[in-house]
């Protein structure tokens, strides 16, 4: 009996220990079904917060896109809840990717170049915003015009070598005005230089030149002090070079274009007036014999003048332009304006005079009895039409 009786509690211990098992064991299912629930919940929650920042975020790169494209047009766009920005334009952005999502947008003026954009974007029962600083930092010229350039205190100035032979001046009413050359100065024969010169390389002087105002360069050559009148102050030393401009041509194209006087290549012995003023001439120029031009003249190829020609600009201050190419002057003319070679250099013979500014990114070679600067203005150029702008809308703070 007692055998029996040991035999059933070791069997009823051994149901209670499986009884336990199973219930630990259900608990624990039980456990990893609510923490896997939650975790679904929770990814589903995450991605629904992503979705939703995505949203808000497009909705404020469609009010900077709005703004940018119509800045003047922005006070139509202020809202007090975002219905005028948000109720047709978002829906329709939206739709297209989630049909439960789409954005709210408010648009303020903080002040009169400044506008804050907050979108709320919304994916289900999920928000999320977005807040950005949109702002007109100011309007950038693209016309061509050159307002403030060191190059344009210079009466003459050139990005290679300057060699001056022959008999003739190089003069201005003006006191303080300067030449400069970046490479090397040569003044020979009978020149008189009657304005301040410095070179960034070397200026060397023959005998018997005169030079009215200040010489300044590293070296000076073999020139001859006994042998050179010099007014001013003569300096040895370091002198920096100075930038020449790259001024952009495009405006003056765009005028000539919109008065008929694009021309492919172009050669003349007669008067030229073109209309609106400028001559745009794609490659090479060739003016021979007696001719006056009333207006400017811009090749992109060389430029060549030979014989009596007159240049006297109306609309513009060039008066004669090569932009890939050299000019070269054989004509006992007067060329008034401002004479630029964007890449090339300059060469002037004859008798002929130049009144105006030169800037040369090459060389320039004067000979014979040609005189330049007898009347000398700055010509400081601006495209005709005036000044133009455009605004430039940036983002410049993402706040949120």
């Amino acid at each position: 009996m007692k055998t029996k009786a040991a035999h059933a509690h070791k069997e009823a211990f051994s149901l209670v220990v499986i009884l336990l098992f199973l219930a630990t064991m259900s608990t624990m299912l039980a456990m990893l079904a609510v923490s896997s629930s939650q975790r679904a919940f929770t990814a589903r929650r995450l991605t629904s917060n992503i979705k939703a920042k995505a949203i808000a975020e497009a909705g404020c790169e469609y009010a900077y896109s709005m703004l940018a494209a119509d800045w003047d047009g922005r006070y139509q766009m202020l809202t007090d809840d975002g219905s005028a920005l948000a109720s047709v334009q978002s829906a329709k952005s939206i739709n297209a990717v989630e049909e439960t999502a789409s954005y709210q947008l408010k648009v303020k003026a903080v002040n009169s170049t400044a506008m804050l954009v907050s979108s709320t974007g919304t994916c289900g029962s999920v928000s999320a915003v977005s807040v950005v600083s949109v702002q007109n930092i100011g309007g950038s010229s693209e016309d061509g015009s050159v307002l403030d350039d060191e190059a344009f205190s210079y009466a003459i100035l050139c990005g290679g070598d300057f060699d001056f032979s022959g008999c003739g001046t190089i003069s201005s009413p003006g006191d303080q005005s300067l030449f400069h050359a970046n490479g090397d100065m040569f003044l020979r024969g009978n020149t008189d230089a009657l304005i301040d010169l410095s070179s960034s390389q070397s200026i060397v002087i023959n005998n018997n030149v005169t030079v009215g105002g200040d010489v300044a360069a590293p070296d000076f050559g073999k020139t001859k002090w006994n042998k050179v009148s010099v007014s001013g102050v003569k300096t040895q030393g370091e002198v920096a070079t100075v930038p020449i401009p790259d001024i952009d041509l495009t405006p003056y194209y765009n005028w000539a274009l919109d008065h008929g006087e694009v021309h492919s290549g172009f050669t003349t012995t007669t008067d030229i007036t073109p209309d609106g003023g400028i001559l745009w001439v794609e490659g090479d120029v060739h003016i021979s014999a007696h001719a006056v031009v009333s207006g400017s003249i811009i090749a992109t190829g060389d430029i060549n003048m030979s014989g009596q020609i007159d240049i006297n600009p109306t609309t513009c201050e060039f008066g004669l332009v090569s932009r890939d190419g050299e000019i070269q002057v054989t004509s006992s003319g007067t060329i008034n304006g401002l004479i630029y070679a964007k890449t090339g250099g300059l060469q002037h013979t004859a008798n002929g005079e130049i009144v105006g500014q030169i800037i040369v990114n090459g060389d320039i070679k004067k000979a014979g009895n040609s005189d330049i600067m007898t009347g000398y203005a700055q010509s400081i150029p601006a495209p005709p039409g005036g000044i133009t702008s455009t605004d430039n809308i940036v983002i410049t703070a993402w706040q949120k």
